[in-house]
């Protein structure tokens, strides 16, 4: 089930398949997840629904749960109506030195299409690395 807030899109599934096929860009969504999963191989990747309103592709533990996203991940793939977002805690920083100022917002990389990715791949990747570097204690070797 999808329900459009805005920009935002929350969908209801039972699990990442599911919610991967209800995504608009089915395609995308996988190529995004396939890359953090690569980046990220000793971690499984769930699927997180707070329930009311956000939904997405988690990866390890919340670093500061709050309310509502005790489940949540250190990085959260969600499927929004216009692009895939990635969603992190930390610094956006080093991501405002690699991607237009449209494809970063606050916690998030925004991947709007195909084309994006495919011209931004490798800085997705080293981001994807940063932040695997950066995180926190109980998802380190």
């Amino acid at each position: 089930m999808k329900e459009k807030q805005g920009d935002v899109m929350y969908i209801s599934a039972e699990e990442i398949e599911d919610y991967i096929a209800q995504s608009p860009n089915p395609q995308l969504l996988r190529q995004v997840t396939q890359l953090v999963r690569t980046e990220f191989p000793g971690e499984d990747l769930r699927y997180f629904d707070n329930g009311r309103t956000f939904s997405a592709l988690a990866l390890g533990a919340n670093p500061h749960p709050s309310p509502g996203y005790e489940e949540a991940g250190m990085l959260n793939i969600s499927a929004q109506k216009n692009y895939v977002a990635i969603y992190f805690y930390g610094s956006n920083v080093a991501l405002q030195e690699r991607f237009p100022k449209s494809a970063i917002g606050r916690g998030c990389l925004r991947i709007k299409n195909q084309k994006f990715f495919a011209k931004y791949e490798e800085d997705i990747r080293e981001s994807l690395k940063m932040l695997s570097n950066d995180k926190p204690h109980d998802m380190r070797d």
